[in-house]
């Protein structure tokens, strides 16, 4: 558990009894983003959190007042590569730094597992984000087309090298 500055709001490692608030979480966040929100294969992995994170990787949410508003993970890819999935606040929650704890928090993971380098992508559509993750010192790798099934998106692509202590 990563203690924080503020009130009441702590982030944890995800636990079983978690899933529902958190696919509700993605849920929710997502349809008040400049995407939207689909239903889709690119879920299935929230049917088996323990297995798609946890082994080789961390699962965080973010509690405050006993209700998760925010939440983030990150998946091995590699020996030295992990991919950061999953980074969501809740609307009510934006801007009060919920998610600069949830990313340093996976930072610390990662580099605890070893990791040298986090990746991650976000549409182009998504410029919220994409201005967070360039505050954390993320940069863009590539951008390129990706083809849901509502349709294509841009996608841009970010990496950071994590120092090493």
């Amino acid at each position: 558990m990563y203690n924080s500055p503020m009130n009441d709001f702590i982030v944890r490692q995800y636990r079983a009894s978690d899933k529902a608030a958190v696919k509700e979480l993605y849920r929710l966040a997502s349809v008040h983003s400049e995407i939207g929100y689909r239903e889709g294969p690119w879920e299935k992995d929230f049917e088996d959190i323990e297995n798609a994170y946890l082994k080789e990787g961390d699962f965080l949410v973010g509690v405050l007042d006993n209700k998760i508003v925010a939440m983030g993970a990150y998946e091995k890819i590699s020996d030295t590569v992990g991919h950061i999935r999953r980074m969501r606040t809740h609307p009510e929650q934006r801007r009060k730094g919920f998610a600069q704890q949830i990313i340093q928090g996976l930072e610390r993971s990662a580099k605890k597992n070893g990791l040298t380098e986090l990746r991650l992508r976000t549409s182009t559509q998504q410029e919220m984000a994409q201005s967070f993750y360039e505050k954390n010192r993320y940069k863009k790798l590539v951008a390129e087309k990706t083809f849901y099934t509502e349709g294509p998106f841009e996608v841009v692509w970010y990496g950071k090298k994590l120092a090493q202590t």
